[in-house]
């Protein structure tokens, strides 16, 4: 049964203000201050003051937005909604990238300090050291947040908040004996003497280099279905984040430059020094400067990790929702209600571009992903104000509008541009990306997309529904249209049989009139038994080179919603040469039946096989057969141990308690599933089971599971697929495998 899905509101505007403040004060001071004066110079100032302009522009259309549609996905939803497909599926796709990488930047930060603080007090960690210690360090942070995001969205507020005013209050004691020192050294102002050395070019390589630093509102955004009174407080949080942050970094910036005294330049001191600049300035005028720096350092990087890991999984997750990725990302933990599988791979994503790249092109991808994200929001939000404004609900709109997006739009283009100057393998990261997601939106999202409307259209009133029996053999016949009856007369629609007369690719489809004649035993055979079940068929002759196509043009033409065929040897003998029922199943974006028929005469029992992945559908499509029949329904689950029959039951109970109807349940322990169905076989006149999820090699070498039921059943096997992409299906395995261990089991379950 389909059912929305959505996140709690359990997050206050102080803990949605502190995940922004969190995503920002990370980056922006601690790792990348250092890289960035030495590209600027002094005028490091002037670029702090023009990216805190450039990013309000986006800010206001983030405020506006998240206000109107406060749903989680933010931006991608924004440009989803009002741009061509493509670009929402390219803005969704690029924003869980760069909240991804930046989460890989700030775990390279985080290795960078902590690494520092090791070695100082030479502390040995598996004989690692310099680059190689950073990476590994990187990596167990980045698990930790994955686990702290894996146990919900109280426990990620609350640990941003405590973060957030720690960083601030160290960053302030910087702040304070900066000015201090500054104030009793005359000649400070020497140090921003020449203030552009490098010149307008490189205040635009350092905007475009720490633009990442001023993002972190997006991440708010991420957070809308779980922020309390959202309209309200959405735009507060993301105006009172950049109040916090934008004075901090222009005063950081300030003390950094002037209050050194060094032989060089107090800009190239920094730049040598890199992403420990901030640190080396700290030795020098702030008292207990190298340690409260270390700690801040620590404490900034570790809460913007947290808060683009719980971004990048908003995103994906709101992707996975709306059908653009697998639907394996839309899925929620039942105890901790956060979307879990969303979570790891945005963390396998995160750990990956951490250990494989250097730390300021990770930065630069990821800055622009951001601004070419924010290019699309901010046309976003004038064609959703213009197109939707009168119907929305707008708890803020922006001042001086169009004007303001517009801005936004020629500053972020100008900037991604830029960049190429500053990091060449940085674009090219971007275009790789790019290119992926195109092919991925192709290649699956678009099918995906159409697949789900169709799926929706399909779950409709009787009567407008459609059944196609697809005939090539007299003696599947009575058993399909059996079948076929059953679920056409529950949904009071139509019963069409099938005949495909095949010509070779070297003769004319006219050819194919001299053999019409041969369909008529198949339709004689199909009308006479649909007679005996009170049901009318209708007869359709299709003369084509190609069987498989013929089915799934007449599926298509006529709206069809389920399409049954008789199985053939071939079937599941591996999938590189594939028969027409597989081709059929593969590509049809409405429901297929394929049925093996052995013994086959009425229905009077039906089993259900389910698998622990398994959904209610076939259980739904029995129901009618059993109506239909007067049949008796059973749902059997085969498990390899005892412990697991309770969780079994209890997912049997509530199925059935959810469809309204009464079936008998069965569970056995045993090794082998196809055994078990086999020996049940016997008791049953019909057997309902899913194709096979297995991995195309395995399939390939040992052969399917329902290869397997179907060679060893003593009755007829039916095989139902829904029109699902076979992405989706390696997914789920590999998270139905996941979750069979401790570190996804319910911690208040019975061992």
């Amino acid at each position: 049964m389909d059912t929305e899905v959505e996140l709690s509101r359990e997050m206050g505007v102080i803990s949605a203000t502190m995940i922004g403040v969190g995503a920002m004060i990370g980056a922006g001071i601690f790792v990348l201050t250092g890289i960035a004066a030495g590209t600027a110079g002094p005028g490091l100032l002037l670029a702090f003051s023009l990216n805190g302009i450039v990013t309000l522009f986006t800010a206001l259309a983030y405020a506006e937005l998240g206000s109107a549609i406060p749903e989680a996905g933010g931006g991608y939803l924004w440009v989803k909604h009002s741009l061509p497909s493509i670009n929402g599926f390219l803005s969704g796709w690029m924003s869980w990238f760069a909240h991804a990488v930046a989460g890989s930047l700030y775990a390279l930060g985080f290795g960078a300090y902590f690494g520092l603080l090791l070695e100082t007090y030479h502390i040995d960690v598996f004989g690692l050291t310099g680059e190689s210690l950073i990476k590994f360090l990187a990596v167990i942070i980045a698990l930790v947040f994955i686990f702290v995001n894996y146990k919900g969205a109280s426990e990620t507020g609350a640990i941003a908040n405590i973060v957030g005013f720690l960083k601030i209050a160290i960053l302030a004691v910087f702040i304070i004996s900066g000015l201090y020192t500054i104030y009793y050294k005359p000649d400070w102002f020497s140090n921003f003497n020449p203030f552009l050395p490098n010149g307008m070019g490189g205040i635009f390589m350092a905007m475009g280099l720490t633009f990442i630093a001023f993002e972190g509102y997006e991440v708010i955004a991420q957070t809308a279905e779980e922020v309390k009174n959202p309209k309200k407080n959405i735009p507060r949080a993301i105006f009172l984040s950049l109040i916090i942050v934008i004075p901090i970094y222009l005063l950081v910036a300030f003390v950094s430059i002037g209050a050194l005294t060094t032989d060089i330049p107090s800009w190239q001191f920094l730049g040598q020094h890199r992403e420990l600049g901030l640190l080396e300035a700290a030795r020098q005028f702030m008292p207990f400067g190298t340690f409260l720096l270390l700690v801040g350092g620590l404490i900034s990087t570790m809460s913007a990790l947290n808060a683009t890991t719980f971004s990048s999984t908003r995103v994906s997750f709101a992707m996975g929702r709306d059908f653009n990725l697998p639907s394996i990302f839309k899925k929620i933990h039942p105890v901790n209600r956060t979307p879990y599988a969303a979570l790891f791979i945005s963390g396998a994503l995160i750990i990956i571009m951490a250990v494989s790249l250097p730390i300021e092109h990770v930065a630069s991808a990821a800055d622009i992903m951001f601004l070419l994200l924010f290019l699309q929001v901010n046309i976003a939000v004038i064609k959703i104000r213009n197109k939707f404004g009168k119907e929305l609900d707008y708890g803020y709109k922006m001042p001086f509008f169009p004007v303001i997006p517009i801005l936004g739009i020629i500053t972020q283009l100008f900037l991604a541009i830029y960049m190429f100057n500053y990091s060449p393998l940085g674009w090219y990261a971007t275009i790789i990306w790019i290119a992926l997601g195109v092919l991925v939106y192709f290649g699956y999202s678009v099918g995906k997309e159409k697949i789900e409307k169709g799926k929706k259209a399909r779950h409709i009133s009787p009567g407008d529904y459609r059944v196609v029996v697809s005939l090539s053999k007299p003696e599947n016949v009575e058993s399909l249209i059996s079948i076929g009856a059953g679920i056409a007369k529950s949904q009071q629609s139509e019963l069409i049989a099938l005949n495909v007369i095949a010509v070779p690719q070297q003769a004319f489809l006219e050819t194919g009139n001299q053999f019409i004649k041969d369909s008529q035993p198949i339709f004689e055979k199909a009308i006479s038994r649909g007679k005996e079940l009170g049901v009318t068929v209708a007869k359709k002759i299709v003369v084509s080179h190609n069987i498989s196509e013929a089915i799934l043009d007449v599926a298509r033409s006529g709206k069809t919603n389920l399409i049954l065929m008789g199985g053939t040897e071939k079937l599941f003998r591996g999938k590189i040469k594939q028969s027409v029922p597989q081709i059929v199943m593969d590509s049809a974006d409405c429901d297929v039946g394929v049925l093996f028929t052995k013994n086959f005469k009425t229905v009077r029992k039906i089993l259900v096989p389910l698998g622990p992945g398994d959904h209610e559908y076939r259980v739904r499509f029995a129901e009618k057969l059993m109506k239909f029949f007067n049949a008796q329904m059973t749902i059997f689950t085969v498990v390899n141990e005892r412990s697991s029959i309770p969780d079994v039951q209890k997912k049997h109970d509530e199925m059935i308690k959810s469809l309204g109807i009464t079936v008998k349940c069965e569970i056995e322990v045993a090794d082998s599933i196809t055994d078990e169905i086999s020996r049940k076989s016997k008791e049953y006149d019909l057997i309902l089971i899913g194709p096979s999820t297995e991995w195309i090699l395995h399939d390939v070498l040992f052969g399917s599971v329902p290869d397997s039921i179907i060679n060893k059943s003593a009755c007829s096997v039916l095989i139902l697929k829904e029109p699902e992409q076979h992405a989706e299906s390696i997914l789920e395995m590999l998270f139905d495998k996941i979750k069979k261990t401790n570190f996804l089991r319910d911690p208040h379950r019975k061992r």
